[in-house]
């Protein structure tokens, strides 16, 4: 009886530090690169959304976060989450937990993740000239994210 309750102690604290260990790995700060551009997700303290060429700055790295539904997508410098409207606008607002508010992110295969919005059901998408927003889900590489 002892060996079986130190054995299941022992499951529990190894459980407990897989847990752990998986949600400071989700935190852990991300890049999204689109595929089609190679540009990065990148946004200002104004709540513009846009994609630039990749530089290693703060305002490019963002922290996904689970939600009910989908993941918060946090710009790490900012602090505010990625939102979108009915509209098809992309922008990043202070962060409420909304439908809005939340992603669906789905890995591809090779060429990247779909990210896709909640509420909308619309994919996040961008153009070379760099504007990022929602549209249709077209499976195109302009809809992928590395």
């Amino acid at each position: 009886m002892r060996i079986s309750f130190r054995l299941a102690v022992a499951s529990f604290i190894c459980l407990a530090a897989t847990m752990l260990a998986a949600t400071a790995a989700s935190a852990a700060p991300k890049t999204w690169v689109n595929t089609a551009t190679l540009k990065c997700l990148d946004s200002n303290a104004g709540g513009d959304v846009y994609a630039l060429g990749c530089n290693g700055g703060p305002y490019q790295s963002w922290v996904s976060s689970g939600l009910n539904f989908g993941d918060q997508i946090q710009d790490a410098q900012t602090g505010r989450c990625l939102d979108s409207n009915g509209a098809k606008r992309v922008y990043t607002g202070p962060c409420n937990g909304g439908s809005y508010q939340q992603w669906q992110v789905t890995d591809r295969g090779q060429f990247g993740y779909e990210i896709r919005d909640v509420a909308t059901g619309f994919c996040l998408d961008s153009n070379g000239s760099g504007q990022v927003y929602t549209h249709g889900c077209n499976g195109g590489n302009y809809q992928r994210w590395r």
